[in-house]
């Protein structure tokens, strides 16, 4: 009798530990991995996860590690089978490590009925949210970059003069590249706003980290995505392409036109960007859906009516990496790198509990509540986000419908482009992009030429390759772009 009891109590502790009692009810549990974001991202997971408990008989238990450690969180989990996480909130460039392993559970019919998937945009599900013709991710967050602009300094008489009879062109929100350029520099070191304070000519990110990274890839996009090509990064048998002639002339610009910047523009994350262009000391930011929001209904904004929208302005040129040849043709490709998605883990022991949460913080009605939000990071993914005839949450958060709908038609055209750029999947993708931070922050420092700093980065992307094993890698690239 004394060894029963014994076994009882242990049993009994083991359940306990396993799970909450709260009001004499016995709960499941489940636990998430997510990066530790006070506001963005985190912030509505937090959030809906205090009301879905109690209403779910679920505990609901968030690990948030620092960005820096998500990737070796969710590598250490892959290999312990002692952590346990059931949902995982990842950058998309994350998650392919979980589909290496065969960890993510895929997307079930009865989990598209709860999550309305005809109302999801084509664009994520076909460069996102699938691997290898599979859909593993739920959308949580439709990224897309944009170009944001003063509308009323571009349409200031005065200005549009002057910068006429300097560059010989109207003043109009860019079409390409160079006329980028020429407008950052017409609008840099004067007060063009008369508060008394010199303003500059743009804010893009340039500190070491993700955001820089992905704008430089978003601009050296015009002359290096070629239409229908899938093959970004790397070609067919993983040869990197960083350093082709149509990066370096983009990474050349990328550094030319930070003279016409605050002058602290090597310390601006993304945050800065967006303060920036809020607070008025800039006449054209690259972004995320992120400053459209702030803009309108942030303490801090001065800009509030006064912003332009347009989709990314392109190239004339683009260098062909199967030629080897510079082509003459006009080429805007959209930027939809930096998303976020949340995929279950398909060893999860509450795999139901799981997916019901996973799918509640992705549905139509959540992500509709915090997408007029600027500071929850989540932006457009869905047809009814963009629905420019139901305006009534964004005009309720700060937007006039003028503005609600040429910003919902702007971010509308980016995301109907089918030559897009994402996010690189495969296994080890933080590595590489921790190289490419390293070595582009040199070029930025100016230690470096942006030709060496390109070609260093191809170096150690392949040194990255040949330790995983160069087939593993091609055939993982292969199902990351479902070719």
């Amino acid at each position: 009798m004394k060894k029963l009891n014994i076994i009882f109590f242990i049993l009994l502790s083991l359940l306990l530990l396993s799970c909450k009692d709260k009001n004499n009810y016995i709960y499941d549990e489940i636990t998430i991995l997510t990066p530790n974001f006070e506001k963005q991202i985190t912030g509505p997971i937090k959030e809906e996860a205090l009301f879905y408990e109690e209403n779910h008989n679920l505990y609901i238990n968030i690990v948030a590690p620092s960005w820096e450690d998500m990737p070796n969180k969710i590598s250490e989990s892959l290999k312990d089978e002692n952590i346990n996480y059931d949902v995982f909130v990842l950058f998309s460039s994350w998650a392919g490590s979980l589909l290496s392993q065969n960890n993510a559970a895929e997307i079930s019919k009865e989990i598209k009925e709860k999550l309305e998937w005809e109302d999801i945009l084509p664009i994520y599900k076909k460069n996102i949210m699938k691997w290898d013709n599979k859909y593993y991710f739920l959308p949580y967050d439709g990224d897309c970059i944009i170009l944001y602009y003063r509308k009323d300094l571009f349409e200031n008489p005065k200005y549009k003069k002057l910068f006429k009879e300097k560059y010989n062109y109207e003043l109009n929100p860019p079409k390409t590249w160079k006329e980028y350029r020429d407008i950052a520099e017409f609008f840099n070191g004067w007060d063009w706003d008369n508060d008394g304070k010199i303003e500059y000519g743009f804010a893009e990110s340039r500190i070491k980290g993700y955001g820089t990274t992905f704008q430089f890839l978003t601009k050296a996009a015009a002359k290096t995505k070629y239409p229908k090509n899938n093959y970004y990064y790397f070609d067919e048998d993983m040869n990197p392409l960083i350093n082709s002639e149509g990066f370096v002339k983009s990474l050349e610009e990328f550094i030319d036109i930070m003279q016409f910047a605050p002058p602290n523009i090597k310390n601006y994350s993304p945050a800065e960007v967006r303060m920036s262009f809020i607070t008025g000391q800039v006449a054209m930011a690259l972004d995320w859906a992120d400053i459209g929001t702030m803009a309108n209904n942030a303490e801090e904004s001065i800009v509030k009516n006064k912003v332009g929208y347009r989709e990314l302005p392109g190239s004339n040129q683009i260098f062909n990496n199967h030629t080897k040849k510079w082509e003459y043709f006009y080429n805007a490709p959209s930027s939809i790198n930096g998303n976020w998605v949340i995929v279950v883990n398909k060893n999860s022991k509450n795999l139901d509990k799981a997916f019901d949460f996973a799918s509640h913080m992705t549905s139509k009605s959540i992500t509709t509540k915090y997408v007029t939000i600027g500071e929850s990071g989540i932006n457009p993914s869905r047809f009814s986000h963009l629905d420019t005839n139901n305006l009534q949450n964004w005009t309720k958060d700060g937007f006039s419908q003028n503005d609600a709908k040429r910003y919902l038609e702007t971010i509308s055209n980016a995301l109907s482009n089918e030559n897009v750029l994402s996010d690189l999947k495969i296994p080890e993708s933080s590595k590489y992009y921790k190289v490419m931070e390293k070595y582009l922050n040199l070029v930025i420092e100016k230690n470096i030429s942006p030709k060496k700093g390109l070609d260093m980065i191809a170096q150690e992307w392949e040194e990255i390759t040949n330790i995983y094993g160069v087939e593993k890698q091609k055939s993982f690239y292969k199902e990351a772009i479902n070719e």
